[in-house]
């Protein structure tokens, strides 16, 4: 009796384990969604109103998902920089936000100029990688931007 009765608990267990790694599963894949489609869309909209050129809706979604891949290994070494040329975790300062912005701008216009260079369907010119390198990296750091909270004096 009390062996059917650890099997049936195994396996409940089993079956919550797969149903929670399953739902786990669901959600990384709807939030990386939803993030590439925030870039797609950033893209299309940036390289529309830059006057930029590209073959097709499919090939624009290419160029963000190699963007994305090559981005999140520069996000890593521009975040482990950021904390070797800094000690900071967070962003504070001006300081801080500058070297933040440059870190980023060079990974980001290194990532897009390396998939505008492998991926023929699309062709940005380099005035245009600055741009949207620029815009991503102010819109990155402005996300991670922490203001320190000011004590006010309550008793005066």
């Amino acid at each position: 009796m009390a062996v059917a009765t650890e099997q049936r608990k195994g396996k409940r267990n089993r079956v919550s384990k797969i149903s929670v790694t399953l739902i786990i599963s669901i959600l990384l894949g709807f939030t990386f969604a939803f993030v590439a489609a925030l870039y797609y869309f950033g893209f299309l909209g940036a390289l529309s109103i830059l006057g930029a050129a590209y073959e097709s809706p499919k090939h624009l979604a290419v160029f963000v998902a190699v963007y994305l891949l090559l981005s999140i290994f520069g996000e890593l070494f521009a975040k482990a920089f950021y904390y070797i040329l800094t000690k900071n975790f967070k962003i504070q300062t001006l300081y801080d936000f500058m070297v933040a912005f440059s870190l980023n701008f060079v990974v980001n216009w290194l990532a897009i100029s390396i998939v505008n260079g492998l991926y023929e369907p699309i062709h940005l010119a380099w005035h245009i990688e600055i741009v949207v390198a620029a815009f991503i990296a102010l819109t990155e750091v402005t996300f991670d931007y922490e203001k320190k909270k000011k004590k006010r004096n309550r008793g005066k």
